[in-house]
């Protein structure tokens, strides 16, 4: 019998194939004897932040005093947008931009309003901390007092008649203080 070359070597090279195939692969246990422990050690810091308060009272001090001199040295441009009816004074003793012009001239006068605000605020807090009273009470407070002290025919906001809200109305002008004891001398 002849064999044929061919034959022989492709029965050669499948002769591995067969021998890898009848072999098992052995038993991997993926299975563990005891639990996995976890051991999580967590730590949380909570912060509070007491807003625009400085941590350290000097610097409390040298904020307030730094935002009245800022308001001070706005109180020309202030009262120019008030006579131009651009702003008007809010019930929470606030600047409130009620038309905001067109433009550069516009972004400067919205930039003034919230520098206005920022400081005001700052003071409202400081004296409503250093008085012992709620921050409305001192709101309510400045916005009487700068209601009372309106030009005419500046903006204001004022309690509405039923009690509920408020409505935008323009000023008649600064109201007098009575003097003292004016009330006691009639009769």
């Amino acid at each position: 019998m002849t064999s044929h070359p061919a034959l022989v070597s492709i029965g050669l090279g499948l002769m591995p194939g067969l021998f890898l195939a009848s072999c098992s692969l052995p038993a991997i246990s993926l299975s563990t004897p005891e639990p996995i422990k976890v051991d999580v050690t967590m730590r949380l810091d909570v912060y509070q932040y007491k807003g625009d308060e400085p941590s350290a009272p000097d610097a409390a001090n040298v904020s307030y005093e730094e935002a009245v001199e800022r308001q001070r040295n706005r109180m020309a441009e202030i009262q120019k947008l008030k006579d131009n009816r651009l702003v008007g004074e809010d019930h929470r003793g606030l600047l409130h931009l009620r038309e905001k012009p067109a433009g550069d001239w516009g972004d400067y006068v919205e930039r003034t309003v919230n520098a206005e605000n920022e400081d005001r605020t700052l003071m409202m807090r400081r004296e409503a901390k250093d008085s012992n009273r709620a921050l409305h009470e001192v709101q309510d407070e400045q916005w009487k007092l700068r209601t009372d002290k309106a030009y005419e025919g500046e903006w204001i906001e004022l309690p509405e008649a039923t009690g509920n809200g408020f409505r935008w109305t323009q000023s008649q002008g600064p109201k007098l203080k009575k003097p003292a004891g004016a009330d006691a001398g009639a009769g």
